[in-house]
């Protein structure tokens, strides 16, 4: 495991360079383990190669208003980031700040020449601490969620035994009084839910059938499961004839591997003969099927198939997307508790029987 810092300082090397070495040196003699340019660049490399990977391995970001790049790359990252008001910023350099950073608290650390910096210092530290095994985990996940993604997703990459059990429960913690310190990156989620169907011998919670046409909505719609925690597989819309017959093997072990078969309904997927497929197949194994309505269309050619499946409205998904989605997911719930009742009892039940 590389090594990780508590806090990336950002700083404009003009008005807060030697504010920023001070802090460092306070920091440091808090016990925090601190990224800063001037301390942790060595001579003769890429100087923002450098930067980007001290954000990768950083808790927190506290910035100033001149680091763009490495602000950009913080809020991509989910990172917290804590703002320090340093030096008092002009209107127009808080107008060509990121929304993301606008909405953050300013007024909480101040530590411009009207304030003693010993005076406002506690309150770094107070905010540094907390929540801090829950960011710590953030970044030790994103560090290896990051490996995985750049060696091409390999599975010997993926989390396994008792690190994967960890990296489940802090991605399904949540903060219900509180808001949360950051919030899970869509790679992280991703890599987290296939960890978990590689520890489950491929199989999945969420089979999703679809065309090309409705891809950016599949795209969504499978980060919204993950980030819950949902394992899903996703059927290549997009093969051609040639490999046609490969893909019909994998879709058909993928749709026995698979609890839910959702099926994303409009005018592009019931004429796809590809979905046609799918469907028939999930349908002759008693699958259950949960349809998903992007558009207004006719059912008829489907009227069989229809009578048996949950139909969930998502035709205003613009607007109403976060409802519809709440609903898909309350029945995912609903059935995976079901499961794991039925399995206790089987359990219970053989365990009786053969003693």
């Amino acid at each position: 495991m590389p090594t990780q810092f508590d806090a990336f300082i950002s700083h404009g090397k003009k008005d807060s360079k030697a504010f920023a070495i001070k802090l460092y040196q306070r920091l440091t003699e808090q016990g925090f383990n601190v990224w800063l340019d001037q301390n942790d660049i060595p001579s003769g490399v890429d100087f923002q190669n450098e930067i980007d990977a001290g954000i990768e391995k950083s808790h927190s970001s506290v910035e100033s208003d001149y680091c763009r790049k490495e602000l950009d790359l913080a809020i991509q990252l989910n990172k917290r980031i804590i703002p320090i008001l340093h030096v008092m910023v002009s209107k127009e350099c808080w107008d060509h700040l990121p929304p993301a950073i606008k909405k953050l608290n300013f007024n909480q650390l101040c530590f411009h020449d009207k304030i003693d910096f010993e005076d406002a210092f506690p309150g770094l530290v107070e905010v540094l601490r907390r929540d801090a095994d829950y960011i710590k985990q953030h970044t030790r996940i994103l560090t290896a969620a990051l490996l995985w993604d750049s060696n091409y997703k390999q599975t010997r990459y993926l989390l396994i035994g008792e690190e994967r059990k960890q990296a489940v429960a802090w991605l399904e913690k949540r903060f219900v009084d509180e808001q949360p310190p950051n919030t899970p990156t869509d790679l992280q989620c991703e890599f987290i839910c296939e960890s978990t169907r590689n520890a489950n011998n491929l199989m999945t919670q969420v089979f999703i059938s679809y065309t090309l046409d409705d891809k950016t909505f599949m795209v969504k719609l499978s980060q919204t499961l993950m980030r819950h925690h949902i394992t899903v597989w996703m059927a290549q819309a997009d093969y051609d004839s040639q490999t046609q017959v490969a893909f019909q093997e994998e879709t058909k072990d993928s749709i026995e591997g698979a609890d839910n078969f959702i099926y994303l309904i409009s005018p592009a997927s019931v004429q796809s003969k590809i979905c046609e497929q799918q469907l028939a197949y999930a349908f002759s194994l008693n699958k259950r099927i949960i349809a998903l309505q992007l558009a207004a269309l006719d059912f008829a050619p489907l009227s069989k198939i229809a009578q048996s499946w949950q139909l969930i409205d998502f035709r205003q998904h613009a607007e109403h997307y976060h409802d519809c989605a709440d609903k898909l997911l309350h029945e995912l719930h609903e059935d995976a508790q079901a499961k794991a009742l039925k399995w206790q009892r089987q359990n219970y039940n053989y365990y009786v029987v053969t003693t």
